[in-house]
Order: C-alpha cells, then structure tokens, then sequence
C-alpha cells in the first residue's frame, strides 16, 4: 500500500505535463499534384488476444515475426497500413510468469517484440489488469512505442480519476480514449480517420475504474465530428456487444474486435465486425476504401492464416529468439527441466481453446483427475476454469515439463470447499450462462 501512496503523489505532480497525443500524422507518400480522384485506400492489419511470440509447437501456426513479415508486404503495397491489436497481450504465458533480471516478466517480453514488428494501436483487454501491482502495467505502457487507446477505463487513486499514461522525458503522454490521424495517398487524397477503443470490464483492480463502455463509444463518436470523414473502432468486448455497438454507431464501417478467441466476421448493415485467431494464428486484413466525393466508406476483409509459408521478418525473429532464450534459462533456474519427460500420451490431447473452452475436453479431465488425486480430503467433484487452460495447442507423444508450465501457466493453487448441493448447482448454471 505504501508503493502505491507514493505513485498517486508522483501521478499528481507528473499530470500537469500531459501532452495532447489527439492528432498524429502517419505514413504518408508523396503526393502527385493536380491528380487528386477524392479516393483513398487505408489498410488494417487485426490481431488480437495474443499471448505467445512464437508458433505453436504441434502444428507451427502462429509467430509475431511472420506477422511482422505481413506487415512488411502490406505497407510496401499500400504506406497507409495501420497495425492493430484488440487487446489482451500483456499476460498470460509462460515467459511473462517467470523471472529476468531479478523480476518477474510480466509481458516485458511482448512489448518488446511488438515494438521490434511495428504496432500502431492496441486497446486495454481484460488480461492488461492481471497484475496486482500497477507498477508492472505502468511499466509496459512506459516501455511501448504503440498508442494505448484507454475508452471506458480510468486509472483511480484515493481522491481521484485520470486516464493512463506512459512517462516520456519528464513529463507524460496520455492514453487516449480516442485518436484523429490524417491520411494522405500517392495522389493526394487526404482524409482525418478516427479510432476510438471500449473494453469489458471484467479486468477487476482497486486502482482502475470503469465506465459504461457504450456511453463511452457514443461519447468517443460525437467528439469527432465534424474533424473526422472516417471513423473506426478497437474493440476488446464479447461478440455481442460488437455487435450492438455497430447498431449503435451505424456510420463506423469497421468495427476490429478481441475478448473472442475464434475467427468471425459479421456484416451488421453496411459495417463489419471481425474478430481473428487468438495468439496470431490468422490476422485479419481490412482494406477500408473511402470516396470523399460521395462520402462513402466500403470494407473488404481477407482472413489470413500465419503458417510456415510466411517467411519470419528477421529483426523480429531476433528479439523474438532472445527471449526464447532467456526462457530457457529462467525454467531452468527455477527447477524446470523443459525437456524432461513426464508421460507419453497414448492419444493427442488437444488443448485448443475452441475444443476446451465450449465443450468437455480430455484435458480437463486430466487435470480435475490429478486434482482430486493430490487433494487431502477426498472430494466428491473437482472444478477448473477451462479458460485457465493456455497452451491453445494439440500435445501428443512425450509429455514434457514444459508442456505442464504451458498449459496452466497462472500458477495458483488447488482449494478444498465445503458447500451444499444448491451452491455447486449455482456454481455449474453460472458457468454456462456466462
């Protein structure tokens, strides 16, 4: 409690140097006079819930540095190409439990490999509040070069409210609810596009306070006009508030979404809501085509799947093998031997999060098995959160150590509960209904 007394007094003082981070100009080629046709072509590159830096290791999909390499192709076809998460990335995983340095991680490592790949603009996700200590969030946010973008969530002190910020030479850079960029293309075209980002607010802290994330969109869109010809949103919500925040705001065309982990798209009127893989096994690619002439905006999407066709962008894949490294030798340090056998499955256990998280899974099976295997009181059930489960992967053959860390890397322990028939009833109805 003392540490955070201190940070509110170092906030106070450092609040009076926010600088205005509401207008930024990006990418732009050189113009060609007097061959200006009213049209302009921006291209999104969507990520979101990502959590790994590296391929899965059963079936190679996934890896930040062929996301870099993607990125790489799009902006030499089009220097208008905007790079976004939507959320969640600053924890779970394995390398962000273990130490470095005499800390713990903490997503240290995605930061830096996200910088390295050229991130543009993320939004708050649930998982960025998995920390109990705020220092670690605030140093992810001092150490990024990308743009937060806050919507509905506010840091909270004793007496007071303010948004997030990162620390820059002195003074601070405030994360933004909402953003203007100003566009321009190879013929002179130019357009002012808006970005705004909302959250769920199930990442629970004492030091972060959340307002209704609709208000805050509604709020976000009237703020722009009349400064914007374009709006778009980052979104870290459920597919249903997705798409109720499309019918609310008819006129944003683009609506890039995360909290879901499973590719979907979804045309609500004449606007899009999509959502890619979880830890990079597709991106999304929107090529949003504004005619200000008219005043129109259209979307095209291609879902790309990231596998060992896509060549790894080397400056990525370097920092990306450093902290493979230090992984390496932070398991070792700890005890864990990451090769070292624990069974041989005699069939694939697959860990996917679309397999476990909608319905019963082997795996956990497997687990709840060994809980009620290791518990002292002999209980008559086991219950385990299958979104505690994070390998999002298929396991077969040799069980290594590693595998264990991978799959349940939150740590915890198990706890023994005495309750009546009608609480586990509650207690199994509310895990389905949510």
């Amino acid at each position: 409690m003392k540490a955070c007394k201190t940070f509110a007094l170092v906030l106070i003082a450092l609040i009076f140097f926010a600088c205005d981070s509401t207008k930024k100009v990006v990418a732009t080629p050189n113009a060609i006079p007097g061959k200006d046709d009213g049209i302009i072509e921006v291209t999104f590159l969507q990520m979101n819930d990502v959590y790994e830096i590296s391929p899965s290791l059963s079936d190679n999909i996934g890896g930040l540095a062929r996301v870099a390499t993607i990125r790489k192709e799009l902006l030499a076809k089009n220097p208008n190409t905007i790079t976004v998460l939507a959320g969640d990335f600053i924890s779970p995983s394995v390398i962000g439990t273990l130490r470095h340095e005499g800390k713990r991680i903490r997503g240290k490592q995605m930061v830096d490999v996200l910088n390295t790949l050229g991130l543009d603009w993320v939004v708050f996700g649930n998982h960025e509040f998995d920390y109990d200590d705020l220092a670690d969030l605030q140093a992810r946010l001092d150490e990024s070069n990308f743009t937060w973008l806050a919507g509905n969530v506010r840091l909270k002190g004793a007496t007071w409210t303010q948004q997030f910020f990162k620390n820059r030479n002195g003074g601070t850079e405030i994360c933004p609810d909402n953003q203007v960029v100003t566009l321009k293309d190879a013929d002179g075209t130019t357009i002012n596009l808006g970005v705004f980002g909302v959250l769920v607010d199930t990442g629970r802290k004492p030091w972060a306070v959340y307002s209704d994330w609709a208000e805050s969109a509604q709020k976000s869109y009237a703020e722009f006009d009349p400064k914007t010809d374009v709006v778009v949103a980052l979104t870290h919500l459920n597919v249903d508030d997705d798409k109720k925040l499309s019918a609310m705001l008819p006129e944003v065309p683009l609506v890039m979404g995360g909290h879901d982990h499973d590719n979907q798209i979804y045309k609500i009127g004449k606007a899009t809501v999509a959502k890619a893989d979880a830890n990079a096994k597709t991106v999304y690619i929107h090529t949003l085509r504004y005619d200000k002439n008219k005043g129109v905006a259209t979307v095209k999407s291609e879902l790309r799947k990231v596998d060992g066709k896509i060549a790894d962008e080397p400056a990525t894949a370097t920092v990306i093998a450093k902290w493979e490294k230090i992984k390496n030798e932070s398991l070792g340090s700890a005890g864990f031997d990451a090769a070292k056998p624990v069974t041989t499955l005699k069939q694939p256990l697959d860990c996917r999060e679309g397999i476990i998280r909608h319905q019963p899974a082997p795996a956990g099976a497997a687990i709840t098995e060994a809980m009620l295997f290791v518990s002292k009181n002999k209980p008559d059930c086991a219950l385990l959160n299958s979104g505690s489960i994070r390998v999002d992967d298929v396991l077969s053959g040799t069980l290594t150590e590693l595998d264990i860390v991978r799959m349940l890397p939150f740590g915890g322990a198990i706890v023994e509960v005495e309750m009546r028939g009608s609480m586990l009833r509650k207690t199994l109805d509310t895990g389905v209904s949510e």
